[in-house]
């Protein structure tokens, strides 16, 4: 008997030596990856200021992404952040069981002193494809893997357009986070981690109203964070209990018997043909009739797919 619980009280503290092994190495990655830093040439692109190109990038800055979502003021609980809001920045206080965090999202004015008056144009475009800063630390939660294959010309237009925004001076503090928070921010369990691979090649812009344009808008859009990689839908993700699951976007889904007017009909005003969307659905309203049909066609063009279990 005495053997037995001798080896019982080795497998134990084997098992507990493990247990601490693997939490230190867990705490040495999160300390490491969290705000990593990349030595990476800058690509230069040219800001893009004529009148359509600042057209453009408003339409993909406000309408398209919504930046002001996150980099505009907070809203009143209950309210709409402003389409026209300043993207001079906020920083929140987030406590979310274990996690402990200041999210922070940057000041996209042109202001000198807390902007991006001193960036350079290709220092912006890395940013928004690739996730670094100008001195090539990974930026924490901005969705960089949205825009990674952003052409030239429409990230060029979104740094012209930004570059013509009104300076604010508004110092905002970097992301901050607990050990859980840096774990759970550099494991891409919220964001795929930053950086995104290296941008070295010339990115070529898909042509209007195509199905390969319409599925290159849908990623700029968002979509998949909600419908999923393969936009079958399911259970969305941090959703309150009873929330219903995202709508299966594939032929597989209630599309397939849509039309285009349909869907644009849908996405614009949250009316489909047979019911009112949730309201956990935004409103694309301000997305082009002609972008929404391209996304439709591409929707159309996927294999039939069921969500994942």
């Amino acid at each position: 008997m005495r053997k037995v619980l001798k080896w019982i009280g080795i497998v134990v503290a084997g098992l507990l030596g493990l247990l601490v092994v693997i939490l230190i190495g867990l705490a040495i990655y999160a300390n490491t990856q969290f705000h990593k830093t990349v030595d990476r040439p800058v690509v230069e692109i040219v800001a893009d200021t004529s009148p359509a190109g600042l057209a453009r990038g408003e339409y993909l800055v406000r309408d398209a992404i919504g930046c002001q979502g996150c980099h505009g003021a907070a809203a009143a609980e209950g309210e709409e952040v402003d389409r026209d809001a300043p993207l001079s920045g906020q920083a929140e206080e987030v406590n979310m069981g274990p996690i402990s965090a200041l999210f922070a999202a940057s000041n996209l004015t042109p202001d000198e002193a807390t902007g991006l008056g001193g960036w350079t144009d290709g220092e912006i475009a890395r940013a928004i494809r690739e996730g670094l800063d100008r001195e090539g630390v990974a930026l924490a939660i901005m969705p960089s893997s949205l825009f990674h294959n952003m052409s030239d010309a429409d990230v060029a237009a979104i740094v012209g357009y930004l570059r013509s925004q009104e300076p604010v001076n508004n110092e905002i503090p970097p992301v901050e986070a607990n050990l859980v928070g840096k774990l759970v921010l550099s494991l891409g369990l919220i964001e795929p981690a930053n950086p995104m691979p290296a941008i070295t090649e010339p990115v070529a812009a898909a042509v209007p109203g195509t199905a390969e344009y319409g599925g290159y808008m849908l990623s700029i859009v968002g979509c998949a964070r909600c419908h999923g990689e393969s936009l079958a839908g399911g259970p969305l993700p941090f959703a309150e209990e009873g929330a219903p699951p995202a709508a299966n976007l594939t032929p597989a889904g209630d599309l397939a018997n849509w039309t285009a007017d349909d869907f644009v009909r849908a996405v614009q005003t949250g009316v489909a043909p047979d019911r009112e969307l949730h309201s956990a659905m935004p409103h694309f309203d301000r997305l082009t009739v002609e972008d929404l049909q391209a996304i439709f066609l591409y929707l159309q063009s996927l294999p039939a797919s069921q969500p994942e279990e």
